[in-house]
Parts: C-alpha cells; structure tokens; sequence
C-alpha cells in the first residue's frame, strides 16, 4: 500500500511540472509574438526620395521702399483739412494737407508794437518831408533871384531827396510789420496764400503709405532742434527693395551681385526676381547668435502690387544636386565608436537592421544618401514626433 501512495504522488508531481512547462512555453511563445506585433506596431518607416536637392542661403525679412520721404510742417498749428488718403498715389506739389495756425499772444504783441512803432517813424518822416519841401521851395527861390549859389541849391535838393527815401522806407517798415501780423495771425498773407506754409504739399510723387494724424491735430515745425510731426509718408512702390537678416554661418557665402529670388508669403510664395546689394560689414548679436543685414533689390516685372512691409524671404541658390537620393535628415543616427552615419532598415521578417550609410549635401531638412541603401529601403522614425504618433494611432486603428 505503501509502495502504491508512493508511485501515485510521484504521478501527481510529473503531471504538475508537466503542466508548468507546457504552460511556460506558452507564455514564453505567445511573449515573443506580442513582443515582435510590438515592435511592429510601434516604429513608422520612410523611404528615401528621388530629387533635386538645392543648397540655398535665405535670409528673413521684409519689404521696404528704396526711398521713404516723410512730409513734416515748418509752422506749428492745427490740422485744418487732409486732402489724401492712404493708399492714393499723388504727384509732386500736391496738396496733401492744411494747417490752421494758432496765434502766439506774445508774438501777436510784439507785431502790433512794430506796427505801432513803424506808424509813428512814418508820421515823423511825413513831418519832415513836409518841413524839407517848405524848406527846399524858398531856397529854389532865392536861387532864381541869385542870392544863394547853386551849391547851397543842390544840396538843398539834395536833402529833400534824403527825406523822400527815409518816409518811403518807413512805409515800408510799416507794411512790412502789418505783413508779420497776418502771418503770425494766419500763417500768410492773401497775395502769398498759394505758397503758404500752411498748405502741406507733397515733395515728389508716389503713395501715401502712411497719414498718423487726424483733422483737429496738433503739429509741430521740424527745425534744428525738433524732428516736427509727420504728416504723412510717401514712397514710391515700383522701387522696392528686401532688408533682411542672415546667420554669420550663411554670410560668408554671399557676395554682392548674386541672384537673389524673393519669396513673399502674403503673394501665396510668389517669388520676385532680384539681386544681393548690400552685405553688411558689421554683425549684431541676437539671442545669442551673429546676424548681418542684407538687402537685396526686387524686380516685378509683371507690375504686381506690392505692399510696403510685406514679409518676405531672400532665398540664394549656390549649388543644385540633381536627381539624390534624399532622406528625412532627422532619421540619421550617429554611432559615437566608430564615428558613423547609419540607419535602421525594416527587413522581411518586421525587425530592424543597422545600416551604415554615406552621406552627401544637405539643406538642413533632407539629406543626400551616396551609399548604404536605396529608394526601396524602409527607415525606421526612431524618434518620432507628435505628427508621427498621431499617423501611428490612425494606423493602429485601421
């Protein structure tokens, strides 16, 4: 009996080992396929592209006017009218704007004392010339009766002549001083009202890019000490130019002359033909990085309408690969031991194998594969954005 509990519990134990192993290959097989699907779900892949890769420098920026003339008032005051709008094209001598002057009370005083004071130098000089022409008929008289010389005559004429030019030149110190109280009262006089200071007009032709100030607004004279108030801002828009800025890596390619194209956004990227002007000698620093300025001219053959301050992008082509075999710059990995470009490849089965590939130029999003694989490789997206993750969940659920 003994011997019979015996083989039976030995039955019991094989029985459940038995069962342990063939639960662990089991587990064992079914953790590698999930393991494999994983792998598989996992990692998106690209393939290479056949295309022309281009080297270009491109500057960002804006447009500008070649010239910009700004209209400022050489008298303070109010604005009385504006004559223009935005946008309109006017020609030179227009009219733009008038101004309504506001009278200084010390300046109105002191006007009105040269007036009172050029009366009064008048009134003298008529009591003299009054007195000198008495004076002058009784020594013509005495002259025709031969008592004086005809020295003393002449210079009894004389004389007269000298008083005549005095009360002359009193009326005109006297219309003078009533001509600067109308100015400082109105900023001109009625027979100088075409040329006044008080209508604004423009300096040469083009569009008003810009009026900052609005009917009922006070402005200032420009003189040596103050800039003035601008009125407003003409330019002519068929003489544009691109001002942009350049990484000091990028400076060193360009030079003056080369071809430029001008890509404006707000024109759906059209670009414009041009060419570099100006690379600036000195460089400013911007967080933390050396930009130089660059202009470039800008060529619309079409007559397109460009507006001022537009964005735009100065793009220079230096070189152009033909036909590469491009790659996803981002899916390039580095192995530090040897110091080698390589790649993640998806072979038959769904694993991945390490490439070593040769790489070419590059424009800093693609970049050109001479050797390792080909247009028909599968990359792995090793590092995957959150665009990539979002494919991979859409792929999932399908």
């Amino acid at each position: 009996m003994m011997e019979k509990k015996k083989l039976t519990f030995k039955k019991v134990i094989s029985i459940i080992l038995g069962l342990v192993f063939v639960l662990a290959v089991v587990f064992g097989i079914g953790y590698l396929i999930k393991s494999n699907s994983k792998e598989n779900e996992v990692f998106l892949t690209r393939k290479p592209v056949i295309k022309n890769l281009d080297d270009k420098v491109m500057a960002t920026g804006k447009i500008e006017p070649r010239e910009e003339i700004e209209i400022k008032p050489n008298i303070s005051g109010i604005i009385q009218s504006i004559s223009v709008k935005e946008g309109d094209k006017v020609e030179a001598g227009q009219l733009l704007a008038t101004i309504r002057i506001v009278p200084n009370v010390t300046d109105v005083n002191n006007a009105t004392m040269q007036i009172n004071n050029s009366q009064i130098q008048l009134a003298n000089a008529k009591i003299n010339v009054d007195n000198q022409q008495k004076q002058f008929a009784m020594q013509e008289k005495l002259y025709k009766q031969g008592v004086i010389s005809k020295q003393e005559y002449i210079a009894a004429q004389q004389q007269l002549q000298t008083t005549l030019q005095q009360q002359k030149l009193a009326s005109q110190q006297l219309n003078a001083a009533q001509k600067q109280l109308q100015i400082v009262r109105t900023g001109a006089t009625p027979e100088l009202q075409s040329m006044a200071t008080t209508q604004i007009r423009a300096k040469a032709a083009g569009t008003v890019l810009e009026i900052p100030v609005k009917v009922g607004g006070q402005v200032i004279e420009a003189n040596s000490f103050n800039p003035g108030t601008t009125i407003c801002s003409i330019a002519d828009l068929n003489s544009l130019i691109f001002k942009g800025k350049i990484d000091e890596a990028q400076a060193g390619k360009l030079k003056e002359g080369m071809d430029m194209n001008v890509v404006i956004g707000a024109l759906q990227n059209k670009s414009f033909p041009g060419k570099v002007t100006l690379i600036a000698p000195k460089g400013t620093e911007e967080s933390g990085t050396i930009k130089f300025n660059v202009e470039g001219n800008v060529t619309n053959p079409k007559g397109e309408y460009i507006r001022a301050g537009f964005s735009a992008n100065g793009e220079v082509l230096l070189s152009s690969q033909k036909n590469a075999l491009l790659l996803d710059e981002s899916l390039i990995q580095y192995d530090k031991g040897n110091n080698k470009s390589f790649v993640e490849v998806k072979q038959p089965n769904g694993s991945f194998k390490k490439t070593y590939v040769k790489l070419g130029a590059s424009d800093g999003i693609n970049v050109q594969i001479l050797s390792g694989i080909d247009k028909n490789a599968d990359v792995k997206v090793w590092n995957p954005s959150d665009k990539d993750k979002e494919e991979l969940k859409e792929k999932s659920k399908k």
